[in-house]
């Protein structure tokens, strides 16, 4: 059945300024006091607000959980509205023969969609499965990394290149093309500014929440256990105000400069159609992530049109 299924799988299936700072993330940065807009950013990423898409828990649960999960995102992602999508399920529902083979279809059938499509597409936790992918051509751009192993993220980068490289016969004219995109989460500005500092480079997005309340985080029953909205712009805010210190010309720092603008900020957590311009418009996050307000929409594609004009009002 696995195998008729995956098969039939086979076959079918501007610029505002917030508080001194650029809400646009690394899409832009400064010369001469200057705006000016990072194309390498911009090329991969799209412009600012963006969307990340998450696929629910329990994606990999059963076929037709998986076949839902494709129809949703493939209707998502339509109007190029989507600019990342995660492939994040419960460890323990990919543990077993089946389960595995139906994490490996859902992610080869995603990479399949994206050629088509403006999305990047990362899987949560597994570098394993990335790095199977890569080796046999399939277009993956990476992996999201847990917060508690955001230190790991220069290895895994320097990991993944090197698949990728060896994979795509990468060249200096399409070596952007095919650069790893590595996240993380964080809940604290100090958990940011860590990831931030890793050496040589730190993660290309971050998570920040939570923001709301959802069932992501149950633990988190009353709103004084959040996180909140305005989390992701502090976040944003003291990653550039570091970075901004770090590039001065001044002779206020202590030399060390900073090549690489901050990561894409995604607030994260309970965000819905209805509220998810607050971290961002009101606070100066660069966009937002959403997990079931649009996987288990009947109308996927009409809600992600709703929450980027809800962003861009």
């Amino acid at each position: 059945m696995i195998t008729y299924f995956l098969l039939a799988l086979g076959a079918v299936l501007s610029i505002t300024v917030v508080g001194g700072f650029t809400s646009s993330s690394s899409s832009f940065h400064t010369t001469n006091n200057k705006l000016v807009i990072d194309d390498t950013i911009t090329s991969r990423w799209g412009r600012a607000p963006y969307i990340a898409l998450l696929t629910e828990p329990d994606a990999c649960s059963s076929l037709t959980k998986v076949e839902n999960t494709i129809q949703a995102i493939d209707n998502a992602t339509i109007d190029g509205n989507v600019n990342l999508v995660v492939v994040r399920v419960n460890d323990n529902d990919t543990q077993g023969s089946e389960a595995s083979v139906l994490k490996w279809a859902l992610l080869k059938r995603l990479a399949d969609m994206k050629k088509t499509r403006q999305f990047l597409l990362v899987v949560n936790d597994d570098v394993d499965i990335v790095l199977k992918a890569l080796s046999e051509n399939i277009s993956v751009d990476g992996v999201h990394v847990k917060e508690y192993k955001s230190h790991l993220i220069p290895s895994i980068r320097s990991k993944l290149e090197h698949v990728s490289i060896c994979s795509f016969n990468t060249t200096s004219d399409n070596q952007n093309e095919h650069s790893i995109i590595i996240g993380t989460s964080c809940h604290s500005i100090e958990s940011g500014r860590k990831s931030y500092e890793l050496s040589p480079r730190g993660p290309d997005y971050l998570f920040v929440g939570t923001c709301y309340l959802t069932q992501s985080h149950p633990e988190k029953e009353f709103a004084d256990q959040l996180e909140g909205p305005t989390l992701p712009g502090k976040v944003k805010k003291d990653l550039y105000h570091f970075y901004n210190n770090a590039n001065d010309n001044s002779g206020d720092n202590d030399g060390t400069k900073i090549t690489l603008p901050p990561p894409i900020i995604f607030a994260i957590g309970g965000i819905d159609q209805h509220n998810c311009h607050e971290p961002v418009i009101s606070y100066g996050a660069d966009g937002v992530a959403t997990i079931r307000t649009v996987m288990q929409a009947s109308n996927p594609r009409e809600i992600v049109q709703c929450m980027k004009s809800a962003m861009t009002r």
